[in-house]
């Protein structure tokens, strides 16, 4: 059986095809998907990158501000299991204030920013 994170973590990479290429590498077994580890390794440095890389002037490999739409009705709508991958594996690992990337904090859609705020109330 599917669980919730597993889900949510398909969707995003169904929907977003870029941040699925390696989606099957985080499969510990076939019924145990990591979706904590998919978010850290892969989507939060493939969504920070493509900020970074239309803040430089070049084309994102995705489209970032959809990827944070989407997020934040995930974390809307989705339950607990849900929100914690986002908290924690997601809005916890964005860069740090004075890192290449912080400026994507303040282009957080309403509930991701609350989350953020409440993950990391120093920024």
């Amino acid at each position: 059986m599917t669980s919730p994170d597993e889900r949510f973590s398909l969707e995003l990479a169904e929907r977003f095809p870029a941040l699925g290429t390696n989606i099957d590498f985080y499969y510990d077994a076939p019924d145990e998907f990591l979706a904590h580890v998919y978010f850290g390794v892969d989507v939060t440095p493939k969504v920070v990158a493509a900020y970074l890389a239309e803040a430089d002037g070049r084309t994102p490999a995705v489209d970032w501000r959809a990827v944070l739409a989407f997020l934040d009705e995930q974390a809307r709508t989705g339950g607990n299991d849900v929100k914690t991958v986002i908290g924690t594996s997601f809005l916890f690992q964005l860069p740090n204030p004075g890192q290449a990337g912080y400026g994507i904090v303040d282009a957080l859609p309403d509930e991701l920013a609350r989350l953020f705020r409440l993950a990391r109330p120093g920024g």
